[in-house]
């Protein structure tokens, strides 16, 4: 795959020899053409399927059949699994992203949970293959002043009873499965990662090289000096908490630092880590690269 055609957004690890991308081709988005572009790598070959609208956020899922989910800012949702293309509509009216902004991202998570996030504190969850329910009822603000100055920016969860949506103004809240509370939180910086790692603990990034951990009522800032970059994603390891900026990927060392970690020397930028199995993936706008514990192989 030339690079210098493609912008990538965000990916996933499907299984040991397969990734899905999610981007546009740079021509079609310079002139204006709405579209977005699924690109799945399996082995050493790659396949693109076209979309009409440009998607932001991907996530995967292993009920069912490893079901690979995308989202467009509008609303539309499209998954593949079993072979098959699927587009939905999260939702449609008064309580849409159509009506109160763009989404901004989804995640799956414990076995089969799936949210998605947006602005205006939107918040949506897969109930079916086909089907979404909103679950914002007590968060998203009801005067249009309001929504138009918050956003949810990441969500994850442990469990359909314990989910975390971070985003403007350094909010955090949590999703107790029947309403949202909003936690009070140690920064108001804006905050655009969260990872609900195996430890049992939540780790969140942000602006100005903010990183928080904690869970529940009960939060605390990461102290360090290392860099005051806009931290995007966070994603632990193999035991290990990884973060990024949009060109750099950093490792907490010993608890007390960040350390950039040594990529191909190629890779110039990055903005989203996800990790499966034995494997760790940082998606940059121009460069997607992999991490197998060992060594990092730039894929583009």
């Amino acid at each position: 795959m030339d690079k210098s055609q493609f912008s990538f957004f965000d990916g996933a690890i499907i299984d040991s020899t397969t990734i899905r991308l999610i981007g546009v081709e740079d021509a079609r988005a310079e002139n204006g053409i709405p579209h977005g572009l699924i690109m799945t790598r399996r082995g050493d070959q790659w396949l693109a399927v076209g979309i009409g609208e440009q998607l932001v956020s991907c996530t995967t899922t292993p009920v069912p059949d490893y079901t690979f989910i995308a989202i467009a800012e509008s609303g539309r949702e499209v998954d593949i699994g079993n072979n098959a293309v699927r587009q939905e509509v999260v939702a449609l009216g008064e309580h849409s992203p159509t009506s109160n902004g763009p989404l901004t991202a989804v995640r799956a998570f414990a076995n089969g949970q799936v949210f998605c996030v947006g602005t205006a504190r939107q918040a949506y969850r897969k109930t079916g293959s086909s089907s979404w329910i909103r679950v914002d009822q007590t968060c998203k603000p009801d005067d249009p002043e309001t929504c138009s100055t918050t956003a949810f920016l990441a969500v994850d969860g442990f469990c359909a009873e314990e989910v975390y949506a971070v985003g403007w103004e350094g909010e955090i809240w949590m999703f107790d499965g029947s309403g949202w509370h909003q936690i009070d939180s140690p920064t108001n910086l804006a905050l655009h990662g969260l990872y609900c790692a195996p430890d049992g603990v939540v780790y969140i990034c942000g602006k100005c090289g903010t990183l928080l951990k904690g869970r529940g009522s009960v939060w605390e800032v990461l102290e360090q000096s290392d860099t005051e970059e806009d931290l995007r994603s966070v994603c632990m390891f193999e035991g290990v908490l990884y973060v990024c900026s949009t060109n750099l990927v950093y490792r907490w060392h010993d608890e007390k630092k960040l350390e950039v970690v040594k990529m191909a020397s190629p890779v110039s930028t990055t903005g989203r880590l996800t990790a499966a199995g034995h494997r760790m993936l940082s998606i940059g706008l121009k460069d997607v690269a992999i991490f197998d514990g060992q060594d990092w192989h730039q894929l583009v």
